[in-house]
C-alpha cells in the first residue's frame, strides 16, 4: 500500500467517525453499532499510520572528523527484519544502473541526482573560523664568532754574532720568513764596530708586521745560555772584524775560541738543534764543532751542516750571466771546501746539455774564489764589503732548513758535513756535497755528482788540502782544549796518538 493511499483512507474514517459522533449526540440509537464501527475504524487508522511510517524513507549524516558541523550524504535504507519482511516489499527485478556503482563524490555545495544536501548545525555548537595567525618574523641570527685559525708550525732561531752589520741584516730578512716563530739575537762581542747598538736593532725590527718575536741577548749579562734554550736552528756568523785577507791559520785562530765556547753552551742547553755553521774558515769550525760534541755525547752528524750558500750564490749569478739567462734557472753546485783553493764549483752542471769550455771554467772557479777578497779591496778600507749579498744567501738557506724541519719540503741542498765512506772515498772526514733534509734532519748525502776531467783533478787538490786543514783542526783541539783534565794518561793516549809528542802541554804533565 502506497502512502497517498493510506492517507486517503485516513482521512476518509476520521470523517465517518465525525459524522457518527454527531449522530450518537442527537439521537442514542443504534450505539452498539456505530461502536463497533468506530473500533475497526481505529484499527484500520492504526494500520495505515505504521504503514504511512514504514514507508518514509530515513536520512543518515557522516560526522567530520570535528563534532561541530555535519551534512548529509547519501540517503541509507531503513534495516531490514531477518525474520518479518516489510509488508507489501516488492523485489525489483530491475538489476542497478553503473551510476549506483560508482561512489558520489562530496562536494561542498554540490547535489545527490538533484537533491540538495541539507545543512545541520548544532544549536549549543557553532563552527569557529579557523585564524591562521600572522607569520612572526624571525629573530635577527645571532652574529657566531670567528673561530681563530690553529697555531702554525713554526721553529725558533737564535743568531750567535748578530752583533755585526752581517748579523743584522740576516735578522731583517728572517723576520720576514713565516715559519720562524721566535728570533733571537746574541751580541758576542760588547765592542762591536757597528754603529747601532743590538737593543736598537731588535726595537727597530719589532715594528715589521709579521708574526716572529725579536730578542735580544749580549754577552757582558752572560745570556748565551738563556739565548740558546729551546732552540730548533742555531746560526753562527762571525763575530768582530776579521779580513778574508788574512791567512787561513789566522783567521782560525781568531774564531776557534768563541766557537768553542758555541759548541759548549749548546750542548748544554739544546743539543738537538739542527746547527748551521757560517763562521770562516767553515771547513775548519766544522770539525772544530764535531770534536767538542762529542765529548759531551751530543754529537749527531745529521743536525751539522756548513754553509756553501755564499759561493753556490756567486757561482750560479756568474755563469748566468755568462749564458744571458735569469739566475734562477742556473745552479752550479760546490764541492769539496768553502772558500780558497779547496773550493770547486761545478760549472759543468749549470745547464743541462752545455759544458763551458776549459779555459773559460777555469777563469769563472778563480773568479769564483776571490770574489770576497775582490770585494773587500774594492770598497776601501771595509774588511766585509759583501754583507748584503752574504745575509741574502744566508736568510735562504736557514728559511729552507726551517721548511724542512716542519717537514713542509725536503731541500737538496749542498752542505760541509761528514762524509759517508759508501759514497766517497776521501782522506778528509768532512767535505762539501749535495745533501737532502727533512724533518729529523740530513738523511741522504748524495755525494759526488759525475765531472770533467778538469773538475776532477781540482777535486783531488782540494781533498789532499782539505786533509791537512782538518789535521790542524784536531791539533789545536788535542793542544788547547781541556778535555784530558778529565782523563788520565793512559786514556789521554789512547784518545790521541800524538798525545806524546805533546804531553807537556797537558793538565797531567806535572804527574
Amino acid at each position: 500500500m502506497h502512502s497517498s493511499k493510506a492517507f486517503s483512507l485516513t482521512n476518509g474514517l476520521w470523517d465517518n467517525v465525525l459524522n457518527s459522533s454527531r449522530m450518537l449526540g442527537n439521537n442514542g440509537v443504534n450505539r452498539r453499532q456505530y461502536t463497533k464501527q468506530a473500533k475497526d475504524s481505529v484499527c484500520i487508522f492504526s494500520l495505515s499510520r505504521s504503514l504511512v511510517n514504514n514507508s518514509v524513507n530515513k536520512r543518515g549524516y557522516a560526522k567530520k572528523p570535528s563534532d561541530d558541523c555535519r551534512k548529509a550524504c547519501v540517503d541509507i535504507p531503513p534495516e531490514v527484519d531477518p525474520v518479518c519482511n516489510q509488508p507489501n516489499e516488492r523485489k525489483t527485478k530491475k538489476k542497478q544502473g553503473i551510476l549506483h556503482k560508482i561512489k558520489l563524490k562530496i562536494v561542498e555545495g554540490g547535489t545527490n541526482f538533484g537533491t540538495p544536501f541539507r545543512s545541520l548545525q548544532r544549536k549549543d555548537k557553532v563552527c569557529k573560523e579557523v585564524v591562521v595567525s600572522e607569520p612572526k618574523a624571525l629573530p635577527d641570527p645571532v652574529p657566531q664568532p670567528t673561530p681563530l685559525p690553529p697555531p702554525r708550525p713554526a721553529v725558533q732561531v737564535s743568531v750567535l754574532g748578530a752583533d755585526t752589520s752581517l748579523g743584522q741584516y740576516v735578522a731583517l730578512l728572517l723576520k720576514q720568513c713565516p715559519c720562524i716563530k721566535k728570533l733571537r739575537l746574541y751580541e758576542a762581542t760588547s765592542n762591536s764596530e757597528c754603529s747601532r747598538d743590538l737593543c736598537q736593532v731588535v726595537q727597530d725590527l719589532q715594528h715589521i708586521d709579521t708574526n716572529c718575536v725579536v730578542q735580544a741577548f749580549s754577552c757582558a749579562s752572560c745570556e748565551l745560555e738563556r739565548c740558546l734554550q729551546n732552540s730548533d736552528i742555531v746560526l753562527l756568523l762571525e763575530s768582530g772584524s776579521v779580513s778574508m785577507d788574512m791567512p787561513i791559520v789566522n783567521r782560525f785562530n781568531v774564531q776557534a775560541p768563541i766557537v768553542k765556547a758555541y759548541a759548549d753552551a749548546i750542548a748544554k742547553e739544546c743539543p738537538n738543534a739542527f746547527i748551521i755553521v757560517c763562521t770562516t774558515p767553515i771547513e775548519c769550525m766544522v770539525p772544530l764543532i764535531a770534536e767538542t760534541l762529542k765529548e759531551t755525547g751530543w754529537y749527531n752528524p745529521r743536525k751539522l751542516l756548513g754553509s756553501l750558500a755564499v759561493p753556490e750564490m756567486r757561482a750560479s749569478t756568474l755563469a748566468a750571466r755568462a749564458l744571458c739567462l735569469e739566475p734562477y734557472y742556473v745552479h752550479v753546485p760546490c764541492v769539496c771546501g768553502t772558500e780558497g783553493p779547496t773550493l770547486v764549483p761545478l760549472f759543468s752542471k749549470a745547464l743541462q746539455y752545455f759544458d763551458f769550455s776549459e779555459h773559460n771554467a777555469e777563469m769563472m772557479t778563480q773568479t769564483v774564489r776571490c770574489a770576497a777578497s775582490a770585494v773587500a779591496r774594492a770598497d776601501g778600507n771595509c774588511c766585509k764589503a759583501a754583507e748584503l749579498s752574504e745575509a741574502h744567501a744566508i736568510a735562504g738557506l736557514v728559511t729552507r732548513v726551517a721548511w724542512a724541519l716542519l717537514c713542509k719540503d725536503v731541500p737538496r741542498i749542498s752542505g760541509f758535513v761528514e762524509t759517508d765512506p759508501a759514497q766517497v772515498v776521501s782522506p778528509a772526514r768532512f767535505i762539501a756535497n749535495a745533501v737532502e733534509i727533512t724533518g729529523s734532519g740530513i738523511t741522504k748525502s748524495l755525494g759526488l755528482p759525475k765531472m770533467s776531467d778538469a773538475e776532477v783533478k781540482q777535486v783531488d787538490d782540494a781533498l789532499n788540502k782539505l786533509y791537512f786543514t782538518q789535521q790542524m783542526v784536531n791539533d789545536w783541539y788535542c793542544k788547547y782544549c781541556s778535555s784530558t783534565k778529565k782523563l788520565d794518561a793512559c786514556q789521554t793516549h789512547f784518545f790521541n796518538p800524538k798525545a806524546s809528542q805533546r804531553f807537556e802541554d797537558c793538565a797531567y804533565a806535572a804527574l
